[in-house]
């Protein structure tokens, strides 16, 4: 067996597996099994992740299920949540500035200068913003 891929999830991951009407859920299923049988790890999001999600979940599905789904990755023992310092911070600020010919969400440069910081290079999206700034998106750029 291969040594599990070091992973960022993205907030478009996240929702995909938790909205069951979107049309990247089963792709985000797959990805979560992937998870749970070892295939990823460890396995790594942001604060800053975790409040875009909450949101996306409330003004799509409603307050229930962005309270459950928030609480959910919260208590799970998979995802390492990280905390976005003043360091991490100012560098997403920084790149959020030179990246002006792009719309990229801050969200998104804050995850980006967070991966960098611990050495991840694949992140779980959809979107194509983190494949522009160099990462490889699973499972879109990974499928074979």
């Amino acid at each position: 067996m291969s040594r599990p891929l070091p992973l960022f999830v993205d907030t478009g991951g996240l929702y995909a597996a938790f909205d069951e009407d979107d049309v990247n859920h089963e792709q985000a299923n797959a990805v979560f099994d992937g998870m749970e049988a070892g295939e990823y790890g460890p396995v790594f999001t942001s604060r800053y992740v975790l409040s875009e999600f909450a949101t996306l979940m409330l003004y799509q599905i409603g307050h229930t299920a962005a309270v459950e789904a928030l609480s959910t990755v919260r208590q799970s023992q998979t995802f390492n949540i990280l905390p976005v310092g003043k360091a991490t911070f100012d560098a997403a600020c920084e790149e959020f500035e030179r990246f002006d010919d792009q719309q990229i969400s801050f969200v998104d440069q804050t995850s980006a200068v967070l991966a960098r910081e611990h050495e991840i290079e694949h992140l779980f999206a959809f979107d194509s913003d983190l494949s522009t700034m160099g990462f490889e998106r699973v499972p879109v750029d990974t499928e074979a």
